[in-house]
Parts: structure tokens; C-alpha cells; sequence
């Protein structure tokens, strides 16, 4: 179960509300995708990931789009996002990395 926000990164407890709400709701993974437009808007999606990994005991994943969000694609796994999105050929979504740079990326960061 997925929820996409293309416009906005909402409040941090309406992310934890929607992220709890879709475990809830049977997700075997919920997801939640935003776009932000500040720094402050992708710390307040890692951090409400951060918390949500602590309080439901499905994997979650979560992933801010655009240029400023690229960084939750590469480092969202240390705060709890399962996994990401490389794309082979064409991205799906704005910000989205190429499979190569995902590795590379992760590769450098030595993060597994």
C-alpha cells in the first residue's frame, strides 16, 4: 500500500499517521513518497521514519522526490526506509537515481 504526495511533505505525525495506519490496514510494506521543497521538509520525513520503524513491525519504505530528496534514496535505509529505487533506463519518479548511481552511491557509503 503506497500513498504519494506531489505537492508537499505533510507534518511529521500526519506521516507517522499514515504510515501506522497502512500496517494497520494490512500493508505488508507501506510506503509514502513527498516532495520536498527544504531541508527541513526531508528531515521531517527521516525523522518520522526513524520513529515509525520503532513502532509497527512491517518494513516501511519512504523516499522525499526531486533534487533536494535524492539524499533519502541513498541514506533513508539508516533511518529505516527497507530499501530504494534504482532506475534501469527511463526514472519513474522525480529525483529517482539510476540503478549505477545507487550503487556507486551506497558503494562509497559502504551501506548495506
Amino acid at each position: 500500500m503506497s500513498n504519494h504526495d506531489f505537492e508537499k511533505v505533510p507534518a511529521k505525525d500526519v506521516i507517522e499517521f499514515l504510515l501506522k495506519k497502512m500496517a494497520e490496514m494490512g500493508a505488508d510494506v507501506p510506503k509514502l513518497g513527498c516532495m520536498p521543497h527544504t531541508a527541513e521538509d526531508v528531515l521531517t520525513l527521516l525523522t518520522a521514519t526513524n520513529e515509525v520503524r520503532h513502532e509497527i513491525d512491517n518494513p516501511l519504505i519512504t523516499m522525499a522526490m526531486g533534487d533536494i530528496g535524492r539524499v533519502t534514496r541513498v541514506a533513508g535505509q539508516v533511518f529505516g526506509s527497507s530499501l530504494s529505487f534504482g532506475a534501469v533506463g527511463k526514472t519513474s519518479a522525480p529525483g529517482q537515481l539510476s540503478i549505477d548511481d545507487l550503487r556507486n552511491a551506497e558503494s562509497y557509503l559502504e551501506i548495506k
